[in-house]
């Protein structure tokens, strides 16, 4: 193969956590709630609870998709599906009201892991290409946002969120489409993901190397997945590139 030339991280459990996300999830849709109904007081909306328990429904049946289909779709289409199980047909203000809820919702929530930081730092002194690839229904400037709060945004050369493409992790179009725009070539470039299925498997299937960080989430390990390493901490990755003739 290849000497490695470009790094290609996944976000959430690889850069970043998000400490509770399915604890969180009643505390996420009822701040929306309460943004979109102290904006937009006089539109006879739903109680809280019904609310919370459509949009909650709606975020399952997309992972649902992405999971059986490796489909994606923008944030306005998480939330209109979400407003059509109340039998609401809502316009765009009110489209873009309840989106601006989450997002304060989501706002300075994420935990990067202590190691982040450094390790960007030092690939990127050592010349490498450095992109992010994360399946999210998610805008791009919440996260961005996230990146920036936290001083990662500069450090990434390419940021790619499925929630702007058509298709998700696993699906090769989403791995060609970042490769292209770090301008590398697939095999050298490196995977590093949380998600064997996801991040591991789909670099596996176009010649890339793939970096599983080693994790307790209760995602799916099929045992025929072998990633080409596994690491604990983000910092053992410098070391793992040299190996494989990295600078």
């Amino acid at each position: 193969m290849l000497r490695p030339r470009a790094v290609i991280f996944d976000l959430g459990g690889t850069l970043v956590d998000w400490p509770d996300w399915d604890e969180d999830v009643q505390r996420r849709w009822s701040i929306s709630y309460d943004y979109l109904t102290a904006r937009l007081p006089n539109h006879r909306w739903p109680d809280r609870a019904a609310y919370v328990q459509a949009m909650r429904e709606a975020e399952l049946a997309h992972w649902q998709q992405v999971a059986e289909k490796h489909w994606s779709g923008p944030p306005s289409g998480l939330l209109s599906d979400g407003f059509r199980r109340l039998g609401r047909h809502v316009d765009e203000i009110e489209l873009l009201t309840a989106l601006d809820g989450y997002a304060q919702a989501v706002n300075g929530w994420a935990v990067v892991f202590p190691d982040a930081r450094e390790t960007l730092q030092l690939l990127r002194a050592r010349s490498y290409r450095l992109g992010l690839l994360s399946n999210t229904w998610w805008a791009a400037e919440w996260h961005n946002a996230d990146l920036a709060a936290h001083g990662l945004d500069k450090l990434i050369d390419e940021l790619a969120y499925t929630s702007d493409l058509p298709h998700s992790k696993p699906h090769p179009s989403v791995f060609l489409e970042l490769a292209s725009r770090l301008d590398v070539e697939l095999e050298a470039c490196v995977m590093v993901g949380d998600r064997m299925v996801d991040d591991i498997s789909g670099a596996l299937a176009l010649g890339m190397r793939a970096v599983w960080k080693k994790n307790d989430y209760p995602w799916p390990r099929p045992e025929h997945i072998v990633p080409t390493a596994t690491i604990t901490h983000l910092a053992e990755l410098p070391a793992l590139l040299r190996t494989w003739g990295g600078a």
